[in-house]
Parts: C-alpha cells; sequence; structure tokens
C-alpha cells in the first residue's frame, strides 16, 4: 500500500485526554516529545501529517507549529465531511490515508480510511474496527507507536532513521 496521509485526532491520541484549567481559564494540555519525534520520522517519508480535531485550542495550534505540521482543522464537528474535503484537496483515494483516533468522535472516519488506528484506551467497538490498535495510551507514545507501525510496515522505518540521523548531523 502506498499511503499519502496521517491523520491524527487530538485528544486522548496525542495527549492523554486530561484537560487541565487554571484560574485565568486556560485550558492546557500535555503532549509528549516522543510522539513529536515520531512526527519528525513521519515527515521524513512524504507521508503528509494532518491534524483534524472537534475542538479549537491555540495549545494544538502551537505545538502544530512546533512539529511542522502544516495542515491543522480544529473546531470540526463532522469528521467524515472534512476527511471526504481533505482527500479531494489531496488528490488521495481515503485507502491511501491512515487515521489515528480514539473514540467515537472518530468512529465514521476510522470505517472510511485505509488503516484505521487507535489508542489502547478506545472502546470495543471502535478497536473492531481498527488494523492495529497501540499499546501505548494516548499522551503516553501513541503517536510515535503508530507511526513506526506504519513506517515498519511500509518498509520505511530505516530510511526514516537514516535521513533523520543524517539531518542531525548536518546540524552545526
Amino acid at each position: 500500500m502506498n499511503y499519502k496521509l496521517m491523520i491524527f485526532d487530538i485528544d486522548g491520541v496525542f495527549t492523554d485526554g486530561g484537560m487541565y484549567y487554571n484560574d485565568s481559564d486556560e485550558v492546557w494540555r500535555r503532549f509528549n516529545t516522543k510522539d513529536g519525534l515520531g512526527i519528525r520520522l513521519l515527515q521524513q517519508t512524504g507521508i503528509i501529517s494532518i491534524i483534524l480535531t472537534g475542538k479549537e485550542s491555540k495549545v494544538v495550534s502551537k505545538r502544530a507549529e512546533v512539529l511542522r505540521i502544516n495542515y491543522v482543522y480544529q473546531n470540526v464537528k463532522n469528521k467524515l465531511k472534512k476527511l471526504l474535503e481533505i482527500a479531494k484537496k489531496f488528490n488521495v483515494e481515503l485507502n491511501q490515508i491512515i487515521y489515528v483516533g480514539d473514540d467515537w468522535n472518530d468512529f465514521t472516519v476510522l470505517e472510511k480510511v485505509g488503516l484505521p488506528i487507535c489508542v489502547s484506551s478506545s472502546p470495543d467497538e471502535i478497536k473492531k474496527i481498527c488494523k492495529y490498535i497501540t499499546k501505548h495510551e494516548g499522551g503516553d507514545g501513541a503517536v510515535r507507536e503508530a507511526i513506526e507501525y506504519v513506517l515498519k510496515k511500509e518498509g520505511l522505518y530505516k530510511k526514516a532513521i537514516n535521513m533523520f540521523l543524517d539531518y542531525l548531523n548536518s546540524l552545526e
């Protein structure tokens, strides 16, 4: 299979699903740096990283900026409709898309993509339609695990590692 896009939900996938509030009503989320390195590895392959989330958050925008994820769709109420728009925009078939989700709001998307992946804390019904279930929880390396699974499955893992190491060696 030749996957073109890897789309990620945020809450429960990149994060542990918790929302942390402070006295000034800011909402904080905790991200895992190992997931960030996984995104860097994915970027070595030409598979495009996309965030698709039902909530709007400056924190998500900032994390996407740090990770150089250029396509971020927030406050999406109908993820399936947005998935179809994304497929059309990138001129890809649904079977060329990987989606990583965790809960019922991801169900219709997981049903349609070529490689549906969910985290281990997902409901059993979600797990039944996924082709891979991470051992790690959301916010605890699930994104990295999903990426490594895809890269190994596609024979791209060693190439991505070598390209990333070459990049690191080129830095001063």
